[in-house]
């Protein structure tokens, strides 16, 4: 934004500075004109408010009944738990407000006023939604630049443990602890109970093929394989690689990882969907612990879903799955 921004003295509490917005608020409300507004801390207040250092806040305030159908389009979604986006011109002498939702099948509730910007936005809303951030983004209309703000509104990430092993019970509650919906699944009943899983959302006695359709599978479902039995594995890959899953995980040593390509290649699986999989599972931290284990697992996992760059692992030979 350009020009000096507007100074104040924050109140600070738990490390947040709270901008009085409310200041602007009632002008919004005479007006119905929404406004942007810049708060900031200057070098000589860093000690009375108690920061490390400053920096600027831009606060958008608008009317809350300015969008009355894309707000119960969002509040739909949001009662279904099911993925958009909301899209607002944050920055334009026209369009100023003008607020748009983009659903997870590209959509469009409401508009922001010109075709072309409607266009665009909704291609950028889905990635601002597969990335799982809010994003400013400038468009050119013209001689204008308009500013459009992504708030996006992704499904509750879900991670889905197949394998009821001792490396699963930190993971699952760990994965709790970053706000994934954990489910774990295991086929043997003394492995898949609530006294191992006191914090997963769901532990169900079942075959991988089973659970997974069960609990439904999309993009926002991270799938882990922790059995090291081929009994379980092999259809838990299956089951997995036919899915959209946006994670898949197996353990196992290299050798192992090997015989399981080849045997999913006998199967008609092509390279390019066995390359999906993650094996062996987890970062290279050096592990050891069921603890440490989890811990590489879950560092895997939040990578992925953050889009962090990974240095994948090449696919096993035949030669390794011979053991040669």
């Amino acid at each position: 934004m350009s020009g000096p921004p507007e100074v104040f003295k924050g109140q600070v509490e738990n490390g947040q500075v709270f901008a009085p917005a409310h200041q602007d608020g009632p002008e919004v409300l005479k007006t119905g004109r929404p406004k942007l507004v810049s708060y900031g801390i200057t070098q000589d207040m860093l000690w009375e408010v108690g920061l490390a250092c400053g920096g600027i806040i831009h606060v958008f305030i608008e009317p809350l009944d300015a969008a009355p159908e894309v707000y119960e389009a969002l509040k739909g979604r949001l009662e279904a738990q099911a993925p958009a986006a909301a899209a607002t011109v944050v920055r334009s002498e026209r369009l100023l407000g003008r607020k748009a939702l983009i659903l997870d099948d590209g959509s469009v509730v409401g508009s922001l006023g010109d075709p072309e910007l409607d266009r665009q936005v909704a291609a950028d809303a889905l990635k601002a939604l597969e990335m799982e951030r809010p994003e400013l983004k400038a468009y050119r209309l013209g001689t204008e630049e308009v500013e459009v703000f992504f708030d996006p509104y992704p499904v509750p990430p879900k991670l889905v443990i197949l394998g009821g092993v001792h490396t699963a019970i930190p993971l699952a509650r760990m994965a709790k602890e970053v706000g994934f919906r954990v489910v774990v699944a295991d086929p043997r009943a003394k492995f898949a109970n609530r006294e191992r899983f006191p914090t997963a959302d769901e532990v169900l006695v079942a075959w991988p093929d089973e659970a997974l359709a069960q609990v439904g599978v999309d993009r926002s479902t991270y799938i882990v394989i922790l059995t090291h039995d081929p009994k379980i594995d092999e259809p838990a890959l299956k089951a997995a690689l036919n899915s959209p899953a946006r994670y898949i995980g197996a353990i196992g040593a290299r050798k192992t990882h090997a015989e399981r390509v080849e045997k999913l290649r006998s199967w008609g699986f092509t390279d390019e969907q066995i390359s999906r999989i993650y094996a062996p599972i987890g970062l290279n931290i050096g592990a050891v612990l069921p603890e440490e284990i989890a811990v590489s697992i879950l560092a895997e996992v939040i990578a992925v879903r953050r889009q962090a760059e990974l240095g994948r692992r090449p696919q096993p030979t035949a030669a390794e799955a011979k053991g040669a």
